[in-house]
């Protein structure tokens, strides 16, 4: 069904690219992003015949999914899976003929986003698109668009404005600042293979298998909605039960093809959580709670997610306080909670624009900066003081560490290896023997 009127949206743009009088006269009835194409469409009565086919097959399609909601309900991601959940989505975003219908729906998508079945965004956009056809201020914001200085600009007012983020928060959306940087882009579409390449506009989310199922719920950074397990009353998930109670969190008996379907890896065991976006912390936020005697490390220009995970597990078992990164690992959330055996959504986490950043508010906290590099200027790792406030960037294997900050730091700490000749360490090999010679240096410092 999303199919054919996507087909048929094409064929109509189309038309109009090669006429330039009727894409003068189409952009003059759309007049901005809130007029919904259809309804423009349906006003225009010497549209070229692609538009009637178009208006034909969104009639048909508005139809069909009102049959559907009213046998099955909201059509979530357990009853059609992810393709058909967001194919749902955009068939009732495009039902602007039946708004009064559509505004029924809403309910019912609030009530699937609420178990993990719906895309937060399904419901964000569909309420805030039921709002620019009836004429009434946007509720979440997602009619936006960035202006030439970077703020966020609302063409269709939004209503109690200051209460904005709060309501994005409760179900699950970032922050308008957060997806700012995407928006720059272009619009933020819930559809598709493109969802993927954004951190803000994943969904699912999935964490997999009971130890990073375990890690989600015990860490409490982002919102655990369901819990599927193949066998929930396994001896082996009896802490995985306890924390899911504590938390208030339902555990549902599914059939292990759907968690095979969601899944990215195998080693899931037979366990998944659809969980929310981690919610942002500030490294201001994260100094104040870790004190000024902590252990931070800033992990930089790691690509490859199996390795950060594998960094950040080597850290917290070395009993790192803080940890520091640049860019967001939603896009890997299953890769990166299964290397780092759950360690990434215990580890208190802080985002930054840059290492210069970060080091900036460590110092201004009375932490000493360091870092790791391979060169003879540098302090050999047992010979360096590891105690006390430390601040200490580890770089990616391609592109390490910046000559600048290198420059700036306090301490150059390197590693000596036993062969001249041996190739570079990776960047969680030295997290582990960083993070586990501090540990020894630490102890030591405890009466």
């Amino acid at each position: 069904m999303t199919a054919l009127e996507l087909a048929a949206a094409d064929a109509f743009f189309d038309r109009c690219a090669v006429d330039p009088a009727l894409d003068r006269e189409l952009e003059r009835r759309l007049g901005g992003p809130t007029t919904p194409l259809i309804t423009a469409l349906a006003a225009w009565e010497d549209a070229p015949p692609e538009g009637p086919t178009l208006l034909a097959v969104n009639e048909t399609n508005g139809a069909r999914l009102l049959e559907i909601i009213d046998h099955v309900g909201w059509p979530g991601l357990r009853e059609v899976g992810v393709d058909g959940a967001d194919a749902a989505w955009m068939l009732a975003q495009h039902a602007d003929r039946a708004n009064s219908s559509r505004r029924d729906w809403l309910p019912l998508v609030r009530e699937a986003v609420d178990t993990g079945d719906a895309d937060p965004r399904h419901y964000a956009t569909l309420t805030d698109r039921v709002a620019a056809v009836a004429g009434e201020p946007q509720v979440y914001g997602t009619l936006a668009l960035v202006a030439s200085d970077g703020e966020v600009e609302f063409p269709l007012p939004v209503a109690d404005a200051g209460q904005l983020e709060q309501r994005r928060a409760e179900i699950g959306l970032p922050s308008v600042r957060a997806e700012a940087p995407y928006l720059v882009e272009g619009e933020l579409i819930p559809y598709g293979p493109d969802r993927g390449t954004a951190p803000v506009n994943q969904w699912p989310m999935v964490v997999e298998g009971h130890v990073s199922v375990e890690a989600a719920l015990e860490g409490g950074v982002r919102h655990v909605h369901r819990v599927w397990a193949v066998l929930p009353g396994d001896r082996r998930l009896g802490r995985l039960r306890a924390l899911a109670r504590e938390r208030g969190v339902t555990i549902e008996k599914v059939d292990r093809e759907l968690i095979e379907e969601l899944a990215s890896g195998r080693s899931h065991g037979g366990v998944l959580a659809l969980v929310g976006p981690r919610r942002d912390r500030t490294l201001a936020d994260v100094m104040t709670e870790v004190g000024e005697r902590a252990f931070v490390v800033m992990l930089d220009g790691i690509e490859d997610p199996f390795n950060f995970g594998q960094a950040a597990r080597a850290l917290y078992a070395a009993g790192i306080d803080a940890l520091v990164v640049r860019r967001s690992w939603e896009t890997a959330l299953g890769t990166v909670t299964r290397a780092s055996a759950g360690a990434t959504e215990l580890l208190a986490t802080a985002t930054v624009e840059s290492a210069d950043e970060a080091a900036t508010i460590c110092r201004m906290a009375g932490l000493r900066i360091a870092c790791a590099v391979r060169s003879e200027d540098a302090t050999q790792l047992h010979d360096t003081d590891l105690s006390g406030g430390l601040f200490l960037l580890i770089g990616g294997e391609r592109r390490g560490v910046t000559r600048s900050f290198v420059e700036q730091a306090d301490m150059r700490v390197r590693i000596d290896y036993g062969r001249d000749s041996a190739p570079e360490l990776g960047a969680a090999t030295s997290a582990a023997i960083i993070g586990f010679e501090a540990l020894r240096q630490r102890r030591l410092q405890t009466p």
